[in-house]
């Protein structure tokens, strides 16, 4: 909203010069009760002009709710979002999750655990567990679930 417009619409209901609280809100990060709504109406226009649909959003936020530091990663690009049901869809449903986590970063190309990639006469011989484990502890991938979508997180 037009910086301009929430000054008459916010001075319409609150009044000139009037403080406010915040007692509810529906974002995916944490607001204080006490932010400032200009800021926070610049943060959510800097948010909606990253270009990033809302699930994925929402994700980042739920791997860290500091508005500042998503902010940041979403600036200079230092994240990575990876929608586990779109790369997997076709998949065996029997494995485990932390298997399928292991196979998703392997197909996408963030299995940095090996030198080389994996043969595929091989590929049946790996744990993919724990090549999830070893990547979430050593590169932070984190699983989150938004909606009945599933996401790898790396910030």
């Amino acid at each position: 909203m037009d910086s301009d417009e929430l000054q008459s619409i916010y001075n319409d209901i609150v009044g000139k010069n009037q403080e406010h609280i915040i007692l509810d809100y529906d974002a995916p990060f944490d607001i204080s009760e006490y932010k400032n709504i200009f800021m926070l109406n610049e943060t959510l226009e800097n948010i909606s002009d990253c270009g990033l649909e809302d699930d994925m959003l929402t994700a980042l936020f739920k791997v860290n709710s500091d508005r500042d530091e998503v902010m940041e990663a979403i600036e200079n690009g230092t994240f990575d979002i990876i929608n586990v049901d779109e790369v997997s869809s076709g998949w065996n449903v029997s494995l485990d999750r932390e298997e399928i986590f292991g196979m998703v970063l392997n197909e996408e190309g963030y299995n940095n655990l090996f030198s080389q990639s994996i043969p595929e006469e091989m590929i049946d011989y790996i744990d993919f567990a724990q090549i999830y484990t070893c990547l979430s502890v050593n590169d932070g991938w984190q699983p989150v679930e938004v909606g009945d979508i599933t996401y790898l997180v790396r910030l």
